[in-house]
């Protein structure tokens, strides 16, 4: 089962990340409408929801700035400033290693490993085993923002991928 969950986290990233290939740093900041989920954003917030796979993989978080949660975090605002988020090619960069490090670490796992509980009794109702959520973060997570990615391309009137 966790040869599944590799193979797909796997695609589902690569897709992600062909969304964003013939981006610019300029652009990754562009927004069509107001508030609308721009590709930094995307990226920062992708790269800390890894983050939370990898812990409960049983890897250590990435080492991100403290304020990190605040501009990537779920209810987060993005803004139309550039000075406000990275190059593309350091989320590029960071993204791959804590996703190498969730591969890594999903090839240890075991059946029990998967079937714990979620760390957090408030979230096992949407969430109850540590199995559960990384199948989520890793799938339908990715893929919901992905889909913002290709409507934000489309709407800036960027060809499809």
């Amino acid at each position: 089962m966790l040869d599944a969950l590799i193979h797909t986290i796997k695609l589902t990233r690569d897709s992600t990340l062909k969304l964003v290939t013939d981006l610019s740093d300029d652009q990754l900041v562009l927004q069509p409408a107001p508030k609308m989920n721009h590709p930094a954003w995307i990226l920062g917030h992708l790269l800390l929801v890894d983050g939370n796979f990898l812990t409960l993989a049983g890897g250590a978080a990435p080492a991100l700035e403290p304020n990190w949660k605040d501009i990537y975090g779920g209810g987060s605002t993005p803004v139309a400033d550039k000075s406000k988020y990275k190059p593309k090619q350091w989320y590029l960069d960071h993204m791959a290693a804590v996703r190498n490090q969730i591969v890594e670490r999903l090839k240890v796992l075991t059946p029990d490993d998967m079937a714990k509980p979620h760390p957090d009794p408030a979230r096992r109702e949407r969430f109850p085993t540590v199995g559960h959520t990384m199948f989520i973060y890793g799938t339908w997570h990715e893929a919901y923002h992905a889909g913002q990615l290709s409507a934000w391309r489309r709407v800036l009137g960027l060809p499809a991928v």
